[in-house]
């Protein structure tokens, strides 16, 4: 056996030393655990991967092709796959994996040390970065509620963790999401945008744009009390942590696709998806989208951009829309129209009210009988 050991935890109340690493899993060019062991036609194992970088680098050097072990000189670079090895380490690997998460539960479920709280978080890290049955199993052993319990832990490195390791266990899996996302979690999480540490925000934002992912959940990110406020902000920070402000946009553009959080983003300064729904989506969300314009409250500034980007939609909705939606169109343009910069881009963009007709009939918002 070999004299390293994966993983050794230890603590006043439960000990456990998981099963001991044999020397015939570990690849002799990286002394790392093999995923994919090769046998050469000297009988020595090694990595897939390390031992090919060994021929590139022996045929690139003009060495003689030997093997790394026995030094005996190779007549190919031909290997057969050492597929009973492989499925040894993996019984292994998935015995040890067992073993880890029964300490990190019993761990996690009491009261431990800030020292062993962190080792269990970190062996759940370890483990969802595998595979995402890994991940599943996570979730069946019931430790997803017990990491969420701990985002109101009161060390500041707990928290910080239990974010991280969150945001591994919801990686690639809904139903992850869906269980991290239960109750007040999503609110706690977002409080650590406003509230937290720096490295928790960092945390906290990467989070929950994983979560964000998952488009079931991006109506009730968007219902959190001030979520998207506090996203809107962080996403123009110049002063905040670069990936921070990144996953603040990120997952800003995933929440899009619920028009209630489009509305909120406007609302909070952040019109460039209203006004993409405005010009790109269905009859329907255009109507929708060029009432809201209407009902805005705009600064100058603001009146110019959306009428330079949406004013010859606009125009073209009261060209051709039907009666609602020329009402709304006319709503937002005459919103736009009450700054005289703004009004004149409208106007080159063809915005002639006296020959927009209005009906059948051929009547414009300057007829007799309208202005009635």
């Amino acid at each position: 056996m070999a004299d390293v050991q994966d993983g050794h935890y230890d603590s006043s109340t439960d000990s456990l030393r998981v099963e001991p690493i044999y020397e015939s899993f570990l690849c002799p060019l990286t002394k790392q655990i093999m995923r994919d062991p090769v046998t050469l036609e000297s009988g020595a194992t090694f990595e897939r991967e390390a031992i090919l970088k060994w021929f590139q680098e022996s045929d690139s050097s003009g060495r003689s092709l030997v093997c790394p072990i026995t030094r005996k000189e190779l007549s190919s670079t031909e290997f057969n796959p050492s597929i009973a090895l492989r499925n040894t380490i993996d019984e292994w690997m998935h015995r040890n994996e067992a073993a880890k998460l029964d300490v990190a539960r019993k761990s996690l479920t009491s009261e431990n040390s800030e020292h062993d709280t962190l080792q269990a978080l970190e062996y759940v890290v370890e483990i969802c970065q595998r595979s995402r049955s890994s991940r599943h199993v996570v979730r069946k052993l019931g430790l997803i509620s017990l990491i969420s319990e701990l985002l109101k832990n009161s060390s500041t490195k707990v928290r910080q963790k239990s974010l991280e390791s969150l945001c591994f266990v919801a990686k690639d899996d809904n139903d992850n999401k869906d269980e991290i996302a239960a109750g007040d979690n999503i609110r706690t999480i977002v409080k650590f945008l406003s509230h937290g540490h720096v490295q928790e925000k960092e945390q906290a934002a990467s989070l929950l744009y994983e979560l964000s992912q998952y488009k079931p959940l991006s109506e009730k990110i968007g219902s959190v009390p001030g979520a998207i406020l506090i996203l809107v902000g962080l996403s123009s920070s110049k002063i905040e942590n670069l990936l921070t402000v990144d996953r603040a946009d990120k997952t800003l553009v995933n929440l899009e696709s619920c028009e209630k959080n489009v509305r909120q983003m406007a609302e909070n300064g952040r019109l460039q998806p209203l006004l993409r729904l405005l010009l790109e989506g269905s009859a329907d969300t255009q109507l929708s989208m060029a009432a809201y314009v209407g009902e805005l409250v705009l600064t100058n500034e603001v009146k110019v951009f959306v009428a330079q980007t949406a004013g010859s939609a606009l125009v073209n909705i009261m060209k051709s829309g039907n009666r609602e939606a020329r009402e709304a169109a006319l709503k937002a343009l005459n919103q736009i129209s009450s700054y005289d910069v703004s009004a004149k881009i409208l106007i080159e963009a063809g915005a002639n009210f006296q020959s927009i007709p209005l009906d059948h009939n051929r009547q414009t918002l300057v007829s007799e009988e309208i202005v009635h």
